[in-house]
């Protein structure tokens, strides 16, 4: 077992992993502040950081190449998303979703305090008719992105929106 695979081992006997998916399949958008798929959110002022250690996408409709991949905040936001759309979240310790969460908040719709920035590709796919399902789609910092209080980390799209399921693992430490 690598450093931080023990690393987030010992986070979730501790109880501080985290994992939040969307509920259901939605478009993951093109860089806007009007986002949806899903973003991780520290609330400003929380006192932890976000410890990315995974995200994935999987797409659920036969759709056209799409970029897809994670961006985030440009700036600290010291108010919290608006119009925002929950999404599921489970503490890895303890059963239940929803149940004995963290700082961290998911949303599978969130209108941001800030346009995102890019940060990086995950993959180009593209899904037709001859395929029956394409891997998901992996991305894993571990522990290399870390989100502050007051920013997010979110999937995003170029080019077009980009229909399916996302998630993200996070650990919470004091700041």
């Amino acid at each position: 077992m690598s450093d931080m695979a023990k690393w987030f081992f010992d986070q979730a006997r501790l109880g501080k992993l985290f994992h939040g998916q969307n509920t259901t399949a939605g478009a993951v958008t093109v860089l806007s502040a009007t986002c949806t798929g899903l973003v991780l959110e520290n609330p400003y002022g929380s006192c932890k950081a976000l410890v990315v250690k995974s995200g994935s996408f999987t797409g659920s409709i036969l759709s056209t190449i799409r970029e897809i991949g994670i961006q985030i905040s440009g700036v600290v936001q010291t108010v919290v998303s608006t119009a925002t759309t929950a999404a599921a979240m489970h503490n890895a310790k303890l059963a239940g979703t929803n149940i004995n969460t963290g700082v961290g908040r998911v949303y599978s719709i969130a209108t941001l305090g800030s346009t995102p920035v890019w940060l990086t590709s995950i993959g180009s796919p593209k899904v037709t008719a001859a395929v029956d399902a394409a891997p998901a789609l992996v991305w894993q910092p571990n522990g290399d992105v870390i989100v502050m209080p007051g920013t997010y980390v979110a999937f995003g799209a170029l080019t077009a929106a980009a229909t399916g399921m996302c998630s993200f693992t996070w650990a919470e430490i004091d700041e």
